[in-house]
């Protein structure tokens, strides 16, 4: 029989220097690129990567290492554009889903 936990997760996607900016709050990981897309699905690698090896190397305190409260502030003034969570598994890790708002910059 396979586990499974469902974790919600949130992240904030902003543009900086002309790319954009996707950072999990939870695991203060973040992932860019050009589109949003792009950021999300860097920032989907790193949380697996993430998972993954603090699975490997039985060292569940490297999972969760909370963002600077900046970025919680950004997430609370934000607007919701997806909800997922992330769904883990035994045998491995399945991103179904984080909540992730946009938050625009007041001088953009």
């Amino acid at each position: 029989m396979v586990a499974k936990f469902q974790i919600p997760l949130r992240i904030v996607l902003y543009q900086e220097g002309g790319e954009w900016i996707a950072h999990c709050l939870e695991f203060d990981l973040v992932g860019n690129g050009a589109t949003r897309q792009d950021a999300i699905a860097s920032l989907s690698q790193a949380i697996r990567i993430q998972v993954e090896e603090s699975i490997d190397l039985n060292n569940p305190r490297n999972l969760f290492d909370p963002a600077d409260g900046e970025y919680f502030h950004m997430f609370a003034k934000g607007k919701d554009i997806a909800d997922a969570r992330l769904t883990l598994e035994i045998e491995g890790v399945d991103a179904e889903g984080t909540s992730c708002r946009e938050y625009e910059h007041a001088g953009a």
